[in-house]
């Protein structure tokens, strides 16, 4: 079971740093076309500042999953270091843990908040606010799943 949990651990991120490139990509053009629009045909793309800040929260939650699998999260390992081989490995269970416990709450909180959501429109692009919303419990459920798969390797 816990290859199975790495190895979708592993696709998930693949994937995730694959779709986090092309939502970066896409960002960097629209701002460009938005500039251009702006201050050489004195025109401005009305949508472009919303689907800039609903793909930069994307590329925030989804990022912030690729950071924690890769390890790349902030820790104070000066502390951690101090302590013997299975004093560490207990604190990182404790911590992966507690991030798992952490997403889950979010996970259903959010699941909560979904009919709300659905209900509201955004200002500009008049959709509802559930599609921008949808980039906490997505990134939630892949939290979890690296979670569980650092779990698996605490136990090594």
């Amino acid at each position: 079971m816990s290859k199975l949990i790495n190895l979708v651990s592993y696709y998930i991120d693949k994937i995730i740093c694959f779709i986090v490139i092309i939502l970066t990509l896409v960002l960097s053009v629209l701002m460009a076309v938005g500039v251009f629009y702006r201050y050489v045909l004195n025109n401005s793309i009305y949508w472009s500042g919303e689907v800039s800040r609903y793909l930069l929260v994307y590329i925030t939650f989804l990022g912030a999953t690729i950071a924690y699998k890769r390890g790349a999260h902030v820790g104070i390992d000066i502390i951690v270091e101090r302590f013997s081989e299975k004093v560490r490995k207990i604190f990182h269970f404790t911590i992966h843990l507690t991030f798992i416990v952490f997403w889950l709450i979010i996970l259903i909180k959010s699941f909560k908040l979904y009919p709300l959501y659905m209900l509201q429109k955004t200002a500009t692009l008049e959709i509802p606010y559930a599609i921008p919303f949808t980039a906490l419990p997505v990134s939630a459920v892949i939290w979890i799943i690296h979670g569980i798969d650092e779990l698996s390797k605490c136990k090594d």
